[in-house]
């Protein structure tokens, strides 16, 4: 029995395991837009056609209000056919569909990038979201990970007081963070286009960005 607990004591050391979490916020400082333009003709061709004429105008808009080529990266392309509500199986034209997405790496310039895209594709065009994040996120992460092992500590300390034990150094600690951009959902085109006919450009609020941290440390006690 004593042997037992000798081999016990040694794979088991006297510890103390808490979690702790810490957030901090910084404004973001680009943001991923995707734009596309959405096309239907009576024929396929058609469909191409007149989506490749629309994408190249907003392409250009978008590139002329500051975003560099490398930013702009087309993400799908689809191309269906619409059928008859009357007649069934009975093709009545073709849908052809073109997104992009376009990484704008000056936040200022995100409301002026919008607009002159909904403007170049016409009716064709398509505001489908707008997410932000953080190029460089580790300042942003140290902040976090000092207030999660301040946490941690914090709770071990007060288990141990708890416990009538002193609380020794760390044993092990193990990080998982995470950092969620934030969706902003635009409504439909028609909408902006009936604003802008107004004068007033589309409004973007960038906020804050939120990054997590999560560690659970293991804390040797005496």
């Amino acid at each position: 029995m004593t042997a037992h607990a000798e081999s016990m004591d040694s794979s088991h050391p006297r510890s103390i395991h808490v979690s702790g979490m810490g957030k901090a916020f910084a404004p973001p400082d680009k943001a991923d837009l995707t734009l596309a333009v959405e096309v239907q003709a009576k024929t396929a061709e058609a469909a191409r056609n007149e989506a490749a004429e629309a994408m190249a105008a907003l392409i250009k808009a978008v590139k002329n209000a500051g975003v560099a080529e490398k930013d702009i990266q087309t993400s799908s392309v689809s191309l269906y056919p619409n059928y008859s509500g009357e007649t069934p199986n009975k093709i009545a034209g073709y849908q052809l569909t073109n997104q992009v997405t376009v990484c704008i790496r000056n936040i200022n310039k995100a409301s002026d990038i919008i607009d002159a895209a909904v403007q170049a594709g016409g009716n064709a065009a398509r505001v489908q979201g707008i997410t932000f994040g953080i190029e460089n996120a580790e300042p942003v992460l140290s902040q976090a990970r000092v207030k999660a092992y301040a946490n941690a500590r914090s709770k071990a300390e007060e288990y141990a007081k708890l416990a009538g034990v002193s609380l020794a150094a760390p044993l092990h600690i193990t990080e998982s963070n995470a950092s969620s951009p934030t969706p902003m959902p635009y409504g439909e085109v028609r909408t902006m286009k009936a604003a802008m006919s107004d004068g007033a450009s589309t409004p973007v609020q960038s906020g804050e960005q939120e990054v997590a941290v999560n560690v659970d440390v293991v804390f040797g006690i005496r």
